[in-house]
């Protein structure tokens, strides 16, 4: 029964650790569905393919959104004729630069600035090049017709600015603005559900990282480990197959410590940016070609800049 205890004690380790950014993420979500107006990302986008995508990093940098509730905002900013290029940069950098996951992070690598700095500078990476790549196209070139989002995962994927919503749906004298205790309710309630929904996939997480860590064998565990190649592809599908929250993956990556950074920087980088909840919401809003460029772009940036990163790890010196 020692592999039994040893399991446990993992898995209530990362949850414990996790949890309390996993519930900040959510209140800072909650609080910009409700008290971010409807309008105002749309009219504070420029709209140069430069500046546009230096503006959707910006946003990411401030506007904390959880990878799933991002989709549904961006469908409504390509429809208000927001960029693509700075839309779709938002969309990818978002879930990672924001202030909550760069805390949660930097506490789950016990204070590593390096971790932080190489899981931006990926991410970001990532999300430039997506935004290059659809430069110059249009919102009807990206999006299906009549496009409806399918629900997130995370329990996050209503349209943004419920209030802001109805205000554009109904004239000012048709309805009273709700009360700030209204106001606050809804969001309490909006992060409540995205919690909830995201804790269980929390929960499956860390249950595999645990399983792992007690049940694999040592000689596999040992081989993965030593290889580049087994370990970088081996990190990035299970970042595709958890579908973690950025908000507390990196406490998953941690627990795999005998793994080069190479490879944790692939399981954070990849994660927040492509996964199967991902890959079934873009289906719902974007064009085929569209979700296949989603998909190729990160996967063969993170996949390359991971590998060479480990290369130079291994670099005498």
């Amino acid at each position: 029964m020692e592999f039994v205890s040893l399991f446990a004690q993992v898995l209530v380790a990362i949850l414990l650790e996790a949890a309390p950014f996993l519930l900040l993420g959510a209140l800072a979500s909650g609080l910009f569905e409700v008290f971010v107006p409807a309008g105002t990302l749309e009219r504070l986008m420029p709209r140069g393919t430069a500046t546009g995508i230096l503006a959707g990093l910006v946003l990411g940098m401030v506007m904390p959104c959880c990878e799933c509730g991002i989709v549904p905002l961006i469908r409504r900013l390509l429809g208000k004729g927001v960029p693509p290029a700075t839309a779709m940069t938002f969309m990818l950098a978002g879930p990672v630069i924001n202030p909550v996951v760069l805390a949660s992070t930097l506490v789950a690598f016990q204070g590593d600035l390096g971790v932080v700095v190489v899981r931006c500078v990926l991410v970001a990476g990532v999300a430039c090049a997506v935004g290059v790549a659809v430069r110059g196209r249009t919102a009807q070139e990206l999006l299906l017709p009549g496009a409806r989002p399918v629900a997130a995962a995370c329990g996050c994927g209503g349209e943004p600015g419920l209030f802001g919503s109805l205000a554009d749906m109904v004239t000012p004298a048709d309805v009273r603005r709700p009360s700030l205790l209204s106001r606050l309710d809804h969001a309490l309630r909006h992060a409540q559900a995205d919690f909830l929904d995201m804790f269980r996939v929390l929960v499956f997480g860390a249950a595999v990282a645990a399983a792992f860590k007690t049940l694999a064998p040592a000689g596999v565990v040992n081989l993965v480990e030593k290889d580049l190649l087994l370990s970088v592809s081996g990190m990035m599908g299970l970042a595709v197959v958890l579908s973690l929250c950025s908000q507390a993956d990196a406490f998953v990556a941690a627990s795999f410590s005998g793994f080069p950074l190479a490879a944790k920087a692939a399981f954070l980088a990849l994660g927040p940016v492509l996964d199967i909840k991902l890959v079934l919401m873009w289906r719902g809003v974007f064009r085929p070609e569209i979700v296949r460029l989603l998909i190729v772009i990160p996967a063969a940036s993170i996949f390359a800049a991971c590998m060479l990163m480990g290369v130079l790890e291994k670099w005498p010196r």
